[in-house]
């Protein structure tokens, strides 16, 4: 009978038809646009349920669990050299950036000597966002909580400042983050890092100004 037709095949092809239609660059805008609309349901969920602190401290967590998870997986498809030099690092970094949102944030890298390099952010969709939904007075930065997830996946050392905690925007201060690397001679942990939760500010992990 015809109500028992396969009807998967042919709609499968007529939708890859459709989805062929916009060029890749607006199709990976719209899957970025999709998962950040995940991204921001998800910690007001949390917050509702649970309490901004509490959404805090899990946004942390899991934007750092993404970071070394995602970061793996892109020096591996794109085979990636483990950093050796900050110089290293930050091509990594902008790769990684340019394909999970470059337009997401606006910011500059400078580098303030030998193996340490300043991130200042002019514009953050994270604290847009927060203000929007008007709790950017008690918003927690996500936002490096996920870089430095980065540097975990690469088995890299590193120093920040100042530690994680309050948006520095919502603040009325200037978003600049420095941060200090040391490269070991083995040359990262791309495949098999560590896996861990970050701790709080009192902890060990990404919410304290540490070696890591």
């Amino acid at each position: 009978m015809r109500s028992r037709e396969q009807l998967r095949p042919t709609l499968r092809q007529r939708a890859s038809n459709a989805l062929r239609r916009p060029p890749p660059a607006q199709r990976e805008a719209l899957l970025i646009k999709c998962w950040m609309s995940h991204d921001a349901r998800w910690f007001m969920a949390v917050a509702g349920e649970y309490g901004i602190e509490a959404a805090n401290r899990l946004n942390r967590v899991a934007a750092h669990e993404v970071g070394k998870a995602e970061a793996r997986r892109v020096a591996r498809a794109l085979e990636l050299p483990a950093a050796k030099t900050v110089d290293d690092w930050l091509l990594t970094q902008e790769i990684i950036l340019g394909l999970v949102g470059p337009d997401l944030v606006d910011y500059r890298v400078t580098k303030a000597g030998t193996n340490t390099f300043q991130i200042g952010v002019q514009r953050c969709f994270a604290y847009e966002n927060a203000v929007r939904a008007g709790i950017s007075d008690h918003y927690e930065c996500g936002i490096f909580a996920r870089i430095t997830g980065w540097f975990d996946a690469q088995g890299l050392s590193y120093e920040m400042s100042p530690p994680l905690g309050e948006c520095l925007k919502a603040a009325g201060e200037e978003c600049l983050y420095r941060f200090t690397l040391r490269f070991d001679a083995e040359g990262g942990d791309q495949g098999n890092g560590r896996v861990g939760e970050p701790a709080g500010r009192t902890g060990r992990g990404v919410g304290k100004e540490q070696s890591v």
